[in-house]
């Protein structure tokens, strides 16, 4: 069973009419067999019985000559008459053996049997009364002419008896032959019947093999249309079944993880929203409170409060906007020559003041001068802020953050390293996702929305370079972008 089920649709498809075609064929080749055995028999049986009735009427020629020349010898004593009679004889022991020969029964046997006795003896009283010297001889007068008439009679019944004895036969071979096609009719008809049987069970279970896991798969549809991602299903169906099961299976896990991840996006994102709209609610209260106060010192670090969160806000609104469109493919990209450096200086001091507030350490090391590469400067320095804040966001105070700035073949090369507690391995092929977060980030309850790696990938993607990381647990991450030039 095991076997079968890893057939596909097309093989069970031919395994299936090869066991109808075998079992059809089988009924149809017993038919042929019994047909040909029955026009063997019938064409035997009625040629037997034509060649064993022409036999008779032969030797009943033969020994009526016989006794024709036999008697006129005796009376006229003519030589040509004795010629005649010996030729009869030999043409009636002919004809005995020849029957004999084709005889098939005990019964045709036996009487062909005694007709060669009867006729023995008739020749042997001939030749005995011929050497006695008269029809009298040595015996009563009249002796051998009634021992003649009986063997005659006995010969003459005996033929009589094989007509009756052949017509018999051949009526009983008839019968038999009747009963026998009826037998073998009964045998065909169950044998067609069961081949239908048979039939109808191997398409059934071809059949039921399939649509069976297409019914579960259907069910299983139905459930997850409901939102109930549970119960992978694991089907004993056709190959071709089985990869829609895994691959449904597959987009069960994959929308249990999308429900997972829209969980904590939208926990993230209210977080983040949450935190500037409750600085900018405090802020107008205090603000409505004040109203017909002087300007002060305290209403402006309000103002820049606000401000600074509205700016928050903005950002992850554009966050989120500028990786729908690179999604959906429609965002521009402006490309032209520039050099990458006074980029990675700019997204550096911009971080200073978060760096300098936690005493982390910010080296910045450049191997040679780096060659003008075509780019989008906006979308670059985007990608570099992303890396410069994770980098600083998961530092421990007191930390180390370094960026590397190289040629290497090709392009250039940027690297920023940290000395934070790094991504775990299974982690690191699925931080570029959007929403997705590494699980020291989580343990570690650092706040952040899971799009700036997504769209770094997606920008330097568009540049044609690639984006990698190298990490330790307890010893940092190093984000690499390469760059073509």
């Amino acid at each position: 069973m095991t076997g079968f089920s890893r057939l596909n649709v097309v093989w069970r498809l031919v395994i299936g009419f090869a066991a109808l075609f075998a079992v059809t064929t089988s009924v149809s080749v017993y038919s042929m067999i019994k047909l040909n055995e029955f026009n063997k028999a019938s064409t035997y049986m009625l040629e037997l019985g034509d060649r064993l009735i022409e036999h008779k009427e032969r030797l009943s020629d033969a020994l009526l000559s016989e006794l024709s020349y036999e008697k006129k010898y005796a009376i006229s004593k003519d030589p040509a008459f004795r010629d005649g009679f010996v030729k009869a004889g030999k043409d009636v022991t002919k004809h005995l053996a020849e029957a004999s020969a084709i005889a098939d029964t005990l019964g045709s046997k036996e009487i062909l049997d005694n007709i060669t006795k009867q006729h023995s003896r008739y020749n042997s009283l001939i030749e005995e009364e011929k050497s006695s010297g008269g029809p009298g001889g040595a015996r009563r007068p009249g002796w051998y002419r009634q021992e003649k008439e009986k063997a005659v009679e006995a010969m003459i019944e005996e033929i009589k008896n094989l007509q009756l004895y052949v017509e018999d036969d051949t009526k009983h071979r008839i019968d038999g032959l009747a009963k026998a096609g009826t037998r073998a009719l009964r045998i065909g008809l169950i044998m067609a019947a069961s081949s239908l049987l048979i039939g109808i069970l191997i398409a059934t279970g071809i059949t039921l093999s399939i649509t069976r896991p297409l019914s579960i798969i259907k069910r299983k549809t139905r459930k997850i249309s409901s939102g109930n991602f549970e119960d992978p299903l694991n089907l004993s169906s056709p190959p071709e079944v089985g990869h829609l099961a895994r691959a449904l299976n597959l987009m069960c896990d994959r929308l249990k993880e999308m429900e997972r991840m829209k969980s904590d996006f939208f926990s993230l994102m209210a977080h983040e929203l949450r935190t500037p709209l409750a600085s900018m609610k405090g802020g107008i209260a205090l603000l409505k409170r004040d109203a017909d106060a002087s300007r002060s010192e305290a209403r402006d670090k309000v103002l820049a409060i606000m401000s600074e969160e509205c700016n928050r806000l903005i950002q992850h609104v554009n966050s989120l906007l500028d990786l729908s469109k690179m999604e959906a493919g429609i965002i521009d990209f402006n490309f032209a020559p520039g050099d990458v450096k006074p980029i990675v200086q700019k997204a550096a001091s911009e971080i200073e003041p978060l760096y300098a507030a936690r005493s982390i350490t910010f080296e910045f090391h450049e191997a040679g001068k780096t060659p003008p590469i075509m780019m989008d400067s906006e979308r670059v320095l985007q990608v570099i802020r992303n890396l410069l804040g994770n980098a600083v966001k998961f530092t421990p105070d007191g930390g180390r953050v370094a960026v590397s700035l190289k040629t290497v073949a090709g392009g250039v090369e940027i690297s920023v390293a940290d000395s934070g507690p790094g991504i775990p391995e299974e982690d690191r092929a699925v931080i570029f996702d959007k929403y997705r977060q590494s699980t020291t980030q989580a343990r570690s309850g650092t706040a952040g929305t899971g799009l700036g790696l997504a769209i770094a990938r997606h920008v330097v993607d568009a540049h044609g370079g690639r984006i990698c990381v190298e990490s330790q647990l307890g010893r940092g991450s190093t984000f690499t972008v390469f760059l073509p030039d």
